[in-house]
Order: C-alpha cells, then structure tokens, then sequence
C-alpha cells in the first residue's frame, strides 16, 4: 500500500532488483523473485501507470485464512535473483508525494489452501475435471480438480529414476516455466558447516558439463524472454524458471544438467561465497531477520533449527569447503526426494517425452527423507515462559506471542484449525479484538497465524504492531488476547462460519483465472513434494472437512506456561532493566536483547478471563448473481479474438462514453467474453494540485487518508470478506481511486465507500495514533536499504513536487486534527478534472453510474467552481536534451551502522512523446539486452555487492537505463566508475554479437510485447496504461512491434553512442549514498575514469535540470 511519500519509489526500485523493470508494453519478470518477488509484484501492481501512485485493487487480498507456509520462514528464504528484462505491460513509475489507503481486507489469511493463487470468487459447487495420468483407475485423491475456469491439462508422471513429474499442457500460453523442488534445505546443513545448502543452491548456477559457460542458462533465459530463480527454505530448495514457451526445450535441457553434471568450478567457489557474505551484510540491518535470529538461538541447540541459515565467509571460508558441497550435493539431491513440474504449451505426450528424454539421468542415490534427530522440545521449557526484550534498529514497537503446538499441523491442511482461529483471531469486523484494541489506541494492526510449521515444529503465533501508547501497555494487551481465545474456544467455534467461509472459496476457486506459470511451476513442485494427493493439489476448497475437535485441541496448546513473549521497541529497551533480567547479544547479527522471566501474576492475570467481545458476524455482503453482461466464448477461441488487421495481438481498446469539458469516462465490457467472471474494476484520476501545493499539504492529506483507511478497513470490513475492494489516495496528479469486486452490489459498495471519505469520523485519540505511526515511519525511512534511498532521492531530483522527508517532518509537527479538518473540504471541493475507465461485467449504463458517484458524493454536482479542464500530467524534470551533461547526487547515509554504500545510475534516452516509435523500440530492446550481461560483469564476476541490477524502465514519461550496485566493499564512486566501465564494454558487446543472437532478443522482445494478458485485471491495467498517462495510445505495443523489425546493428549502435556514451549528448544522474565507515573501511581506487560534476545539495542540482 503506497501510504508513504517515498514508498512508490521503492516499490520501482524494487522491481528493478527483481528483474521486473515496469517498461510499457508486454508483461514480464513474473515468478522470478521468490517470495520476495511477489511481494514487489504485488506493491508494483499498486503503481499507477501515470506516473501517479494507485493504491493497490487486490484481487485476493482477503486470503488470511489460507494456511500460507510457515510465516515466518518465509521471508528469510535466501533469494538469488537472476531474473532477465522483461518489458511490462503497464509502465510504473515513481511517485514521490503519494498516500493512499485500501479497503481490500486481509481477511481470510489463511483459508483454505496452503499457496493462496486463487484469484476469483464464487458460490456453489465446483466441477472438478480429471487428470490425465499414466494408470487407467483413479481413485477421488488421484484426480486434480480444476475449476471451470481452468482448460490446462494435468499429468503426473514417474521416471524410471524415481523423479516424479507434474506435467501441465496449455496449448495457449505465451510463457513457459518448470520448477524442480529438493527435499533438502537449510536444516539438512552438517553442524559444521552452516550455510552449505544456500551455498549449493548458488554453485548449481554456475556451469554444468554440457554447458560449461558460467552464464549460459541465464543468458539463453534472457535472450527468450525469461527469468529464473531459486531459494533455499528450512526443508526444501526451489529452483525454477520462466521462457517463452516456443523455447521451453533448451530452457529444460539446460535446467536438467544442474541436477545431472554441475561443475562446481573451483575457480567460482570463493566468488560465491563473497556472494552470500554481501547477502548477509545485505540484511544485517534488517529488524525482522534481527529477532528471528534471536528467537531461533534460544531453541533446543541439538534441533537444526536453532543455527545460522544463511551462511558468511566465517562459515564457508574453509580450505575444504568444495569437497564439502560435493559430499553434501551427492547426500542431498537425489531423484527419488525431487519433485518436477513442467508446464508448457506442447501436448502432454510431448511434455511427458521431454521429461524423460532430459531428466532421467539425474541420478537416484536412493536417500532417505531428511530426519533431524534432536534431544528433547526444539522449544525448550526454558524458552517457555519467557519475556524477551529487543532493542531494534528502526523505531517500531512490535509484539510476538509464540506458542508451541503439540500437534502436527501439515497433515490437517484439510481440516485446517489454525486457518479457522487466524481468521477469527484477525478478524477486523467492528467490536471484535482488533476493533477494541484500536479504540484504545494500543495497536495498529493484529495478526494470528502458524509461525513455524513442520514434522517436528510447529508454532502459532499472534503478531501485533503496538503504538506509542501500547508499547506501556503489553500486560492488557496479551491479557485482551488470552480473554479472546477463550471466547472463542466456549463461543467461537461454529460451523456456520465455517461453511459461510468455504463458500467464498468455492466462489474464488470457480472464477479463479489464470496467473504466472512460473509460481504454478514453483507451488506444485512444492505440493507434490509434501506429498500433497494429487486432487488437493490446487487447493480445491471442497475438500475441506470441518473438524471442531481440532481447533479446540490448537487453542488448548495456546497457554501463558507456554507462551514466549517477544517485544521489539527502542523505547521499552532503553528503560532501565529490572531483575531477574539478564542481557545478551545474538551471535550472528549482534542484536542486543534481554531475557525475563514471566511472573507467576502475570500469568494469573493473562489466565482464565473470557471476554464479551463481538466475534465476526455473519456476511450479509456475499454476492450470488453470477450472471454475465457478455457470452462467454469457448475456450479454444477465446485467445484468438484479439487480432488486429496485420495479424498482431491487440485487444479491442475501451470506448469512450463521457468526453466532455470536465471528465472523461472510457468503458468496456468485451474483456467479459475473454475472461467470464461476473467482476468489475473502476480506475479513476481526479486531476488536482491542491494535495502537494506545500510540504503542509502533504502531510494533512496524508494523514487524512491514513485516517479515513483506518476508518474504512472496519466499516467496509465484511463486504471485503466477499470480495470487494476499494482504495483511495493522493498522488502527483491529484487523488487516485479504486474499485475491484463483483458487478453484483458494486454501486452501492462504491457509494458507501465514498461516503465515508467525505465524512468520516475523525477521531482526536486516533488522530495522535496515526500521526505519530506517520512520524515513525518517516523517521525510519532512514533506516531502509540504500538502494532504496537512492530511490527516493532520484525520484526527488526528477519530480519539482517531491518534497524531502525533512520538510514533511517538520510540517507533520504543527499539524493538528482541526488544520486537517479545514483542509480537506477545501481540496475536496475545489476544481478537479476526472477521468476514469469501468471495464469488466458492467453495462455502460451501470458504468456512468459508477461515475458519476464519484462527482454526486465528494462534491455534490458538477459546477464550473468546482471543475476544471482536464489538464496535462505534472511538471517533470530531465536533464537537458541540448547538450551533454553527468551530474552526481552525494549523501551520507544516517543510519551510522549502515556498512553498505550504493550507487544508482540513471542515463535518460528521452521522453515517450519526442523519441521516435523506432527510438521507443531500440529503448525496449536495449534493456533486454543489458540486464543479464551486467549482472553477470558487476556481481558474478567482479563481486561488487549482492545488489547489482540493470534495465530500460519508464518514469515520468520519460525512458531511462539505469543501474544499480549496492554493497560493503567499496566505494559509492567505485561502483559509479565500475558502471562506467560496464557500460562501454557493453558497446563490444553489441558489435561482436553474433546477428542471431540480436534476431533472438528481438524475437523475444516482439514476444513479450504481444504476450497475451492472462486475466481481467491484466486486461484492465494494459487499457488503463495509456489512458492514465493521458496518451490514449491502445495501439502502442504493435507499433513497437512494427518498428523493431526494421531495427539493425547499426541502428542500435547509433542510438547508444548518442544517448549512453557520447558525453556531448548523453544525460547521465548518479545517486551516490556513502556508508559512514566509507573512508576507512572501503578498498577500491577510484578509477576516474569520466568526468562528473558533483552536488551535496539537491536543490542545487535541480537547477540544472529542465521542465517539460
């Protein structure tokens, strides 16, 4: 949610590091980045693609219920990036003045699947269609069941190796992927040796015997317009990839061979572990990993789960550390603990022939499951009972109860209690838990949810972000939980609830569509290896079993005797220690913490109370008219309709039905017969200044909309659980509004939504709690990742609205509740132009209507007081187009124990509306091509940092290459002159290429620009796209297509020289943001290699730019 100035350019930064670089055309870097991949795909998709921030229409955004893998391992899964360029079909782009909020409800977290990819929702039965298999009888547990909405083919398959294979035909799909999942993680690490498994994930990268070039398969990846990544987790290790499906064979045949003859070069191990040092430095300043560390060294030492994952060079630099990976690699990774999903366009005879004819030879050595012999509890009793304190380095206040469960959770996925307790325990319905919490102004948000979960640990766990007011009060708030729980275990339990929940999933699973094929390849590869039966395999919610027994038994487990109590704030760790406490610092991370006791009163006081609060209600919100404005076509022809008259994809563009001097409103419905599910989106701009006039202003609509979500994630709570979404809030452009949900009720949902933005209640005790969360999270921002920062400040050069999080600071601290509530009626009824799109199962009559509400509720009428003319997109900056220019942007980091420095790179090649359609294409092209050459110079080869990144992304309009390089050994203007140096040895490159390998990537790019959308929302955002950005261009993907046919050698030669190397043309930015340990710490001479003008002011640098 891009409730935060700077947030919208970290989301871009983000999905630049993911291999994601928003670029306008096709869709790509989908499935690249592991978990924390998806999380910048989701925050990206929140990106509106105007240059504006749009709060996020979260389609699944109510899946609390849905029993994800254990919570808290799950960001801490070691991430190796290698994802390739790939343009996207919405163009994102850095908003520096944006807040907004979201009504799409985390409601149902964890109900009723363990891998949440459900997108639709639905009433009734689902038809589940059978697998096709290898044996001729099928018992109910060997079918897959699909839904309606699903014409993919399954198989599963073993070889004679012992492999078992997923294997799933889509005849229609554009994107290719596989996934191989290894029943061997970072649990399976000898004693010794900890870090061995994420240290072999990285070396099976690295060059096999049949192809010996350490980057070929991420180069043969790139070149077909792919991606790929792997992750090391607790008891597994996930590799998989993404390629155009026309080249699924080489893209399969080089991902055999990791499994068959890697190398291990000696010459790439002492490489790979500085590597996965820089990884580690990278998150040494991460609170999260920070606690979990802590936690983790107070468990039972003989379980491993108690030692260091990630690995460091104290613990991989040994002298026999290669013939240790051998060992390990030959224990480990054997066929007949591996699982293999392929998903492709080809028949499943094909697909089941390429398996074998690939992936035989992986050898089966036979091994045995993992089993990780311990001593006693892997949660010891003297961990039970325990207070720990930790003293953080961003300014949060932040509670954790964890409790033990004697009771083996994976196995009850079906029954799934700790799905039904999460749901209740988070439920934001008003009168609940939440609810009075925040009415005392102690929290912000609460959480229940497994923490832990495996064979021989599990753990739930109930979360809370307290504020500055709750941090004193930790004692009521654990006892208001504890009171809750048994409120729940006498009153709480009831199957109507139950049922009313698994209809909603039925009603996802009906209308579920079709999502990224690499985490299709990912998730089942890791469903088949938990021995998931092959019809639970997409998570059908049928299957389901309602089973109270269970649920009681998990809230039994949950006790103070039990309990481990975790508190993170900077101010209860300042506070002077009372006995019995005793104070420690984590190995691995140096985080100081205190351990206490739990007193017998403490325990007495949290035990035996029932409370009388609300449990959630039943929901009256819940559509049931399923009923379609357009025919849906068959499937076969449903992909085929979208040709224009040269034969390329492109979708028949919205029309438009409103067109007049103060609004504009563009519609349509024919997406319907392409993709039939009865759901509705609503995109809208009100074009304004009045939000970012002055830091002032900023600040009040900011935390005027913080306070209105606040409002709103309770008032709109229930229609949330039953699908509907809405999102509101300030951006460069003025405010940005959002719908997503069912066409049934949509009217009234967004008509009581508006309501309440125009008249909330604002509340005085709320009012301080939010601004002061609003003050943290200003004051933290300091505290992020470099490159983050950098982010932000680039975005800052760029943008004459940005204000810098000092002046915001300073305008937070005289803004009081009465100055916001004289403000907003003002900026809400001052002249704003509206334009907007309604696409999906609406009519145009329902669609005007939607509208219109927006003008009816905020304003009252239209009138010529309060509208305007529709007017340009905001100012911008760039470098002067007229003459040569490289300008630096150098800061000092604040946070002092910050080790990493970073530079980013922006080279600007011109504005979308003055590059010509062949220039435009030459740009995309380009960032196709660099991105994997540069990741492979700077961090494989030359170990600059873990952080290393390249491509062409569009901000502002305006088309920009730029580089990132994070890292703790050198200097900010070391990695600048190494970029420098990359980029004129990139020039080589291009002249040496081989003509069929630029024939490939325009082939790939021309693929992923005509790459078909594989949903409404994909739909929606490719036709909001060019409207947003006020172009109007719906043709723009073919013409690039068109243009870069004719592009040569030559072509692009000429066009990098101009705009990335002549110094007489170029227009080259460099954020450079120094570690405080820089001077003495960091080894490099500089190289100087080109001469740059350097700044310690940005303003002083902003006079250098030009407005356009």
């Amino acid at each position: 949610v891009c409730r935060r100035p700077w947030a919208l350019a970290l989301v871009l930064c983000g999905c630049l590091l993911a291999g994601y670089w928003p670029l306008g055309g096709g869709r790509g870097g989908d499935g690249f980045a592991g978990a924390r991949g998806r999380e910048l795909r989701a925050a990206a998709a929140a990106a509106h693609p105007s240059g504006v921030a749009r709060a996020p229409l979260r389609v699944n955004a109510r899946a609390a219920v849905c029993a994800k893998k254990t919570s808290a391992a799950e960001p801490l899964r070691h991430v190796r990036t290698r994802a390739a360029h790939v343009p996207s079909s919405s163009s994102s782009s850095a908003s520096s003045s944006s807040s907004s909020f979201s009504a799409s409800f985390p409601s149902r977290q964890a109900f009723p699947s363990r891998h949440d990819k459900n997108e639709g929702r639905t009433r009734g039965h689902v038809v589940g269609s059978t697998a096709t298999s290898t044996t001729t009888e099928k018992t109910v547990e060997d079918k897959v069941i699909q839904s309606p909405n699903d014409d993919r083919e399954y198989k599963t398959v073993q070889l004679a190796n012992g492999l078992e294979v997923l294997l799933v035909s889509d005849p229609e799909a554009d994107n290719a992927a596989a996934a191989m999942a290894i029943r061997s993680g970072s649990w399976s690490d000898p004693e010794d040796v900890p870090g061995l498994a994420h240290f072999l994930e990285h070396m099976l990268f690295l060059g096999t015997e049949k192809y010996p070039v350490e980057n070929d398969y991420s180069s043969f990846l790139n070149q077909h317009g792919g991606g790929s990544n792997a992750f090391t987790s607790s008891e597994s290790t996930v590799y998989y990839f993404t390629v155009d499906s026309k080249h699924l064979f080489g893209a399969l045949d080089r991902f055999a061979q990791f499994f068959i003859a890697p190398l291990f070069n000696p010459d790439c191990v002492q490489r790979e572990i500085n590597a996965i040092d820089s990884e580690h430095k990278q998150y040494l300043q991460s609170d999260f990993r920070r606690a979990y560390e802590v936690i983790k060294s107070l468990t039972n030492p003989t379980h491993p789960f108690s030692r260091f994952a990630t690995g460091d060079k104290t613990t991989l630099g040994r002298d026999d550390i290669r013939d240790r990976l051998l060992e390990f690699h030959k224990q480990r990774y054997s066929a007949n603990q591996m699982r293999l999903t392929i998903t492709g366009k080809e028949s499943l005879d094909k697909l089941e022939s390429w398996a074998k004819e690939l992936f035989t030879d992986v050898p089966n050595n036979n091994v045995d499951k993992p089993q990780f012999d311990h001593q006693g509890p892997v949660i010891p009793a003297s961990m039970q009972g325990q207070i720990i304190d930790i003293n953080p380095i961003a300014d949060e206040h932040s509670l954790l109860i964890t409790w033990p469960v004697d009771m083996e959770l994976k196995p009850l996925y079906r029954k799934n209690p700790q799905g039904y307790l999460g749901y209740v325990l988070s439920s934001e319905a008003r009168g609940g838990l939440v609810s009075t919490l925040k009415a005392k102004e102690w929290i912000s948000s609460l959480s229940g949810r497994v923490f832990l979960q495996s064979n021989d640990l599990n753990v739930f766990s109930v979360s809370v972000d307290l504020t500055d007011t709750g941090i004193a009060h930790v004692d009521e708030v654990v006892k208001l939980i504890y009171d809750y729980l048994n409120q729940i275990k006498q009153h709480g339990i009831e199957e109507d609830k139950w049922t009313e929940l698994i209809n909603l999933a039925e009603t996802d699973f009906r209308f579920s569509e079709k999502g990224d094929p690499g985490h299709l390849a990912s998730s089942t590869a890791g469903r088949l290896l938990d021995d998931f039966p092959l019809a639970d395999l997409l998570n059908p919610p049928r299957r389901q079993i309602w089973n109270p027994d269970k649920i009681q038994e998990l809230i039994k487990n949950l006790t103070p005797d039990k309990m481990t109590l975790v508190v993170s704030s900077k101010k209860r760790f300042a506070s002077d220690p009372k006995p019995p406490t005793t104070e420690h610092t984590e190995k691995w991370y140096g985080t100081q913490y205190r351990l206490t006791p739990i007193k017998d009163e403490q325990k007495r006081l949290w035990s035996g109370g029932v409370s009388s609060l609300s449990l959630p209600p039943s929901n009256p919100y819940i559509p049931d008219d399923f009923s379609l404005v357009e025919e849906p076509l068959p499937f076969a022809a449903r992909r085929k309709i979208a040709k224009d008259e040269t034969g390329l994809w492109n979708p028949e563009a919205p029309k438009l039905l409103i067109n007049d001097t103060y609004q504009t409103l563009w519609h349509t419905s024919k997406s319907v017969k392409e993709f039939p599910v009865p759901r509705v989106q609503v995109f809208a701009v009100m074009r304004t200044d009045k939000p970012h006039q002055t830091p002032k202003h900023q600040a009040m609509t900011e935390l005027y909309f913080d306070m209105v979500g606040d409002h709103l994630t309770e008032e709109l709570y229930l229609p949330g659980v039953a699908g509907y979404s809405f999102s509101m809030g300030s951006s460069d452009a003025g405010f940005t509004a959002g719908l997503q949900g069912y066409s049934q009720g949509c009217v009234s949902f967004l008509s009581e939504a508006l309501k309440n933005v125009k008249s909330p209640p604002l509340n005085p005790q709320r009012f301080g709690s939010i601004k002061e969360e609003t003050e943290r999270a200003y004051e933290n921002f300091y505290q992020s990742q470099p490159y983050e920062q950098a982010s932000f400040m680039m975005s800052r050069i760029l943008n004459p609205d940005a204000f810098s999080i000092e002046s915001l600071q300073e305008a937070l601290k005289s803004t009081t509740l009465k100055d916001v509530e004289a403000f907003i009626p003002q900026v809400l009824n001052s002249q704003w132009s509206l334009e907007s799109l309604v696409h999906g199962n609406v009519d145009a009559s329902v669609a005007k209507e939607l509208t219109q509400l927006f003008r009816q509720t905020l304003q009252g009428s239209v009138t010529e007081e309060n509208s305007i003319v529709a007017s340009p997109l905001q100012q911008r900056y760039q470098l002067d187009s007229g003459k040569g220019s490289s300008y630096v942007l150098k800061q000092t980091l604040r946070n002092p124990e910050e080790q990493n420095s970073c530079c980013l790179t922006k080279i600007q090649l011109g504005d979308r509306k003055s590059l010509s359609t062949k220039d435009l294409a030459i740009a995309t092209l380009l960032g196709s091509m660099i991105s994997e050459p540069a990741f492979d110079e700077l961090r494989t080869k030359q170990q600059l940092g873990y952080i290393v990144s390249a491509g062409v992304g569009v901000s502002m309009n305006v088309f920009a290459l730029s580089l990132i390089v994070q890292g703790a050994q050198h200097t900010a203007q070391y990695y600048d002159d190494s970029i420098e140096s990359f980029l004129h040895g990139f020039k080589d490159m291009i002249q040496t290429m081989p003509k069929q390998e630029i024939d490939q990537f325009k082939a790939s790019l021309e693929s992923a620009l005509l790459r078909k959308d594989l949903s409404l929302m994909d739909r929606g955002v490719r036709f909001w796209d060019p409207i947003g950005k006020q172009l109007y261009n719906f043709q723009w993907n073919t013409e690039r297509v068109k243009a870069l046919r004719s592009v040569t050698r030559e072509d692009i030669l000429k066009f990098y020289n101009e705009k990335v190397l002549d110094p007489e043309t170029r227009r080259r930015l460099s954020v450079w943001l120094v570690s405080n340990n820089e001077e003495k710490e960091k080894i490099g001479v500089e190289k100087a290699s080109f001469a740059q003008d350097v700044f310690e002011d940005l303003d002083t640098l902003r006079g250098k730019m030009v407005s356009f």
